[in-house]
C-alpha cells in the first residue's frame, strides 16, 4: 500500500511539472501547436524537478515548486517504509 502511495506522489510531482511548463509554454508561444507541445512534453519528462523553478524566479509563484517538490519528498519516504517494512 505504501508502495501504491508513493508512485501516486510521483504522478503529482510529474502532473504539477507539466502544468508548469504549459504555463511556460503558453507565455513562449502564444499560439503554440502539436510539434510545442510534443517537444514541451519530452523536455518536462526529463527534466520535471527543475521545471517549476521558472515561475518562481520569473513571477514569484511558489505553488508549483511547493507541490512538486513536497510530493517528490513524500515519495521517496513512502518507498523507503515501504521497502523497511
Amino acid at each position: 500500500m505504501l508502495k501504491i502511495l508513493s508512485y501516486i506522489f510521483y504522478s503529482i510531482a510529474i502532473i504539477t511539472s507539466f502544468f508548469a511548463s504549459f504555463g511556460i509554454l503558453a507565455q513562449t508561444f502564444p499560439e503554440y501547436g502539436v510539434f510545442h507541445i510534443l517537444v514541451g512534453f519530452i523536455g518536462t519528462a526529463m527534466f520535471f524537478p527543475l521545471i517549476p523553478i521558472y515561475p518562481l524566479i520569473n513571477d514569484g509563484d511558489w505553488i508549483y515548486l511547493t507541490i512538486c517538490y513536497i510530493s517528490i519528498l513524500l515519495g521517496v519516504i513512502l518507498s523507503n517504509k515501504s521497502r523497511a517494512s
